[in-house]
């Protein structure tokens, strides 16, 4: 059996994975990950036509299927696409793929993890005087996705409207610029510079075990102080 895991959201996408995995191992089979990025036709054909006599393996094939456009790439999926072994196989890759390239696999079963709209309605809701908007956005947000993911998402946005506030801004796209630009201007380099460095001493916290509480707890008290 194929199955596809990829989507915007890696972490979800690799924890669905993994679950899958485990299943795998319980019930006894060895597991082989290959890098996809660097695989060619004949060691995936190679791999694939390994038999062990002691134990059945299951193959993991991690970002082939986003890798630029080549020869290698091209014979690799055809393997796969032909490929009636006895080997589960489990492509994973950390960005959502393109119908043409699922296409080629189309008796795959393909799982889709995608970065929940509501998210990013939370991003542009982190402007002052929105505390009770964007405290709803977040505890639907963290239904379906983890704090961490939620938490990163954040620091990444304050980020980006630190650069464009000190005119060091990064590549972005003429609407997503537009976007980030109207959501600086509500807020003062000052507040957000202490908006960034709260985010830092948070993440210490949790990931130092210094704090009994979550990076949703944390959330709650901190945008409710600054965007009150």
């Amino acid at each position: 059996m194929l199955y596809i895991y990829h989507g915007d959201s890696s972490r979800d996408s690799r924890r669905l994975l993994q679950q899958a995995l485990d299943l795998e191992r319980q019930s006894g089979k060895e597991i082989i990950t290959l890098d996809g990025d660097k695989l060619l036709p004949r060691d995936l054909e190679t791999t694939l036509q390994t038999e062990n006599l002691f134990t059945t393996t299951a193959l993991v094939i991690e970002n082939l299927l986003s890798r630029l456009r080549s020869k290698d790439k091209d014979s690799c999926i055809e393997l796969i696409a032909k490929y009636s072994g006895q080997k589960n196989l489990y492509l994973w890759d950390k960005k959502e793929v393109s119908k043409p390239n699922l296409a080629k696999l189309a008796k795959a079963k393909v799982v889709l993890s995608k970065v929940p709209t509501q998210l990013f309605n939370l991003l542009e809701s982190l402007v002052p005087g929105q505390a009770k908007v964007c405290l709803t956005l977040l505890h639907q947000v963290v239904e379906s996705s983890e704090d961490i993911i939620v938490f990163t998402m954040i620091a990444r946005q304050v980020s980006y409207l630190l650069q464009i506030q000190s005119a060091t801004t990064p590549k972005f796209a003429p609407w997503q610029y537009a976007k980030l630009r109207s959501q600086a201007t509500k807020w003062t380099e000052k507040q957000l510079i202490h908006f960034h460095d709260e985010l830092l001493h948070i993440d210490y916290m949790v990931k130092s075990g210094t704090t009994k509480l979550s990076y949703l707890d944390h959330l709650d008290i901190l945008l409710t102080n600054l965007l009150g």
